[in-house]
């Protein structure tokens, strides 16, 4: 019964903070600056060095947010074992799809609004599926 609850309580942080840290990543990786309205020359100027500047921090970010990925990765392997480290990058792989058609959508998902396709079954199923891996890497192996 101990087991079962541990198994739990470290899906939910390693949903947690995987979930966050693609959240950074793939937000990141398909950030686009936003259109510039029509206005003055001085103000176009403006914005398109704010755009620019945007864009550099953006890279900043998503770099070290893809180094804290690889980290925390690491650390997963280092102080645990391999099924660790498979059961969290298959949490943050599962989010992957979700946070796409968020961006794209404007949208949270959420019950009654998420999106229907196989791939995101896919994806629900491998994140529910973590459990086994989890449980097997904490209790069994």
């Amino acid at each position: 019964m101990l087991c079962i609850l541990k198994t739990i309580v470290v899906w939910l942080i390693l949903a947690i903070v995987g979930s966050n840290i693609i959240g950074f990543i793939v937000r990141g990786l398909v950030w686009s600056p936003p259109p510039s309205d029509e206005g003055g020359e001085a103000i176009e100027k403006i914005l398109k060095a704010e755009s620019r500047r945007m864009g550099v921090v953006n890279f900043g970010l998503t770099l070290i947010a893809i180094l804290f990925a690889a980290a925390y990765l690491f650390t997963l392997y280092h102080f645990w074992n391999i099924w660790l480290v498979l059961a969290g990058a298959i949490l943050m792989a599962s989010r992957v799809p979700d946070l796409l058609w968020e961006i794209h959508s404007g949208r949270k998902v959420t019950t009654t609004d998420a999106p229907k396709s196989p791939l995101h079954l896919i994806a629900t199923v491998s994140m529910w599926g973590t459990l086994l891996v989890i449980w097997y890497s904490l209790c069994v192996f």
